[in-house]
């Protein structure tokens, strides 16, 4: 399982979220209801500092969002020189990992991503098959999932009020991801920490979003 999460900009992406925020009586912190449409031309800039198994890169990323249909299911696909993602358009999670023409690297059964609505303390548990259509190997993924806070992230794109959610799989890869709902970034931050013990073996990675741009009008 070469290339588990080794394609996700952001696994889960970097597709732009916005989402409907309101107040909880007694909550400090607002709740995200549900992710929205992120519009097709849609341009984010991540710098991704990486090594190990995650890969030795550092420098600029840029992923593209289009609409259209993964295996005949409407998908929004990010889209980068090397490879790209195809999300839920209804949730926004990650339903295949795919190369650079297009065609899938990994498959997620059912798809991986955020459990609606959202709110700090909130925790919940999936499971997943993943499968790598070149060698029709398939293996199992369990994710333990956190909302830890709301708070200011501070990127080169600007400070946004943003959940920070972690997760931890059962290959003992550990990943905290800001998302900023109410500004419409769907990820201005991300680290991703894996063990030697992980399939994979060793691995870290840090992305922050430099700029993202929506489609001209």
């Amino acid at each position: 399982m070469k290339r588990l999460n080794a394609c996700f900009p952001v696994t889960f992406a970097a597709t732009a979220l916005a989402a409907s925020l309101w107040a909880v009586p007694g909550f400090a912190q607002p709740v995200a209801e549900s992710p929205a449409a992120t519009p097709a031309g849609t341009v984010m800039t991540f710098h991704r500092k990486s090594s190990g198994s995650l890969g030795t890169f550092d420098g600029p990323v840029v992923w593209t969002i289009s609409h259209g249909t993964w295996e005949g299911r409407p998908a929004v696909i990010q889209t980068a020189r090397l490879g790209g993602t195809a999300f839920d358009p209804k949730t926004h999670a990650n339903m295949a990992t795919l190369d650079a023409e297009g065609k899938a690297t990994m498959v997620f059964d059912p798809p991986v991503g955020f459990q609606w609505p959202m709110q700090v303390g909130k925790t919940w548990t999936s499971k997943h098959t993943v499968t790598t259509p070149a060698t029709g190997r398939s293996v199992p993924l369990e994710v333990n999932w956190k909302v830890e806070a709301w708070e200011d992230v501070t990127v080169p794109a600007g400070t946004y009020k943003a959940y920070k959610v972690v997760t931890t799989n059962n290959f003992g890869e550990v990943e905290t991801r800001w998302t900023a709902p109410g500004a419409g970034i769907v990820l201005a931050k991300r680290l991703v920490t894996r063990p030697a013990t992980h399939p994979q073996g060793a691995g870290e990675l840090e992305a922050v979003l430099l700029s993202q741009v929506p489609p001209a009008k």
